[in-house]
């Protein structure tokens, strides 16, 4: 047994306290939102023109990313997810904008910037190993011009 380690032991009634206590409960989330992009397939060859892998794609899917992922976690637990944040005026950005539209979440502090692409991490998985992560998104600091945009 490691030292230290106190087991805790919960019934399935005080497991289902915690959470009923996420029912209808609004939680504001303020942070990066972004897609996650997943593009799946096999490997059958090394590319001819570099020692990599060449991936051939069977899927594709897209999912909530950053702190959209954390309202869609909440959400799943039956609490009603608030979220602040921003994204770029790009199509990644209405397709980020669609999926929290069709979990019902509201959009209407979301804050719709130019300047800034909408985040987005490609997950390259092929025959279940991850193989490479692309990330595009915009590292420099938020404009200050921005931070006094009020979406409310």
């Amino acid at each position: 047994m490691c030292e230290g380690l106190i087991m805790i032991a919960i019934n399935n009634e005080r497991l289902n306290s915690f959470f009923h206590c996420f029912l209808q409960k609004r939680i504001l989330i303020i942070g990066d939102l972004m897609l996650d992009r997943y593009v799946e397939g096999t490997v059958n060859r090394i590319s001819p023109e570099a020692p990599v892998p060449v991936v051939e794609v069977k899927t594709e899917f897209i999912r909530l990313g950053g702190a959209a992922n954390v309202a869609y976690n909440l959400h799943s637990l039956g609490a009603a997810p608030i979220l602040i944040g921003i994204v770029g005026e790009d199509i990644e950005g209405e397709v980020l904008t669609g999926l929290m539209r069709n979990l019902n979440f509201p959009t209407e502090y979301l804050l719709k910037v130019k300047q800034r692409p909408t985040v987005v991490k490609t997950r390259i998985i092929a025959d279940d190993q991850h193989v490479v992560r692309a990330d595009r998104e915009l590292k420099t600091q938020i404009d200050n011009k921005i931070h006094s945009i009020n979406p409310f």
